[in-house]
């Protein structure tokens, strides 16, 4: 208790405009503003300004990474592997089974949305970690509801389970 008493004490000493001392100018022998370590919010907006003025500069001519250049969303867009994959319907795809809930095997295959499939019969060595050859119908399962005036998702995909991958390869051995 001694010891906060006397840190409370020394802060009521302090002199009362020496807050203000620290956002202004300094005209007597101390360190310049320019030569002070900055931290905290200082440190962090000076860092903000100067990446923003390098993209202003970047921006109206200066140098550009070859990787930017001409790269425009609408290039990105066309050149990305969902565009170039073009409908979805009835494409084969490659999947891995993440999720087994009773009979319904949730497989990944890189699309938005987790692809939902009936086992088959003959399935139990279809488990999590398992890939498997799908048959795309849709990317993603949406439908308006009576009353609605938009589409509700139902957060899935639609494709018809071929098999798994493992046993195609054995066929051709």
């Amino acid at each position: 208790m001694a010891a906060l008493k006397k840190v409370v004490s020394s802060f009521r000493r302090v002199d009362p405009l020496a807050s203000c001392r620290l956002f202004t100018s300094s005209s007597s022998g101390d360190q310049p503003d320019a030569d002070r370590a900055r931290s905290g919010f200082a440190a962090a907006f000076d860092l903000q300004s100067e990446l923003r003025r390098g993209a202003q500069r970047s921006a109206a001519g200066g140098s550009v990474s070859s990787a930017d250049q001409g790269q425009n969303f609408a290039s990105l867009l066309r050149q990305s592997p969902l565009i170039q994959m073009g409908p979805a319907k009835d494409k084969l795809v490659v999947g891995r089974i993440v999720h087994v809930v009773r009979d319904d095997l949730y497989v990944d295959f890189g699309g938005k949305f987790h692809s939902v499939c009936r086992r088959p019969a003959d399935g139990e060595k279809l488990q999590r970690g398992t890939r498997v050859r799908l048959r795309l119908q849709d990317l993603e399962l949406t439908s308006r509801f009576l009353g609605a005036n938009t589409d509700t998702t139902l957060l899935e995909a639609a494709a018809v389970l071929l098999g798994p991958l493992e046993a195609r390869d054995q066929d051709q051995d």
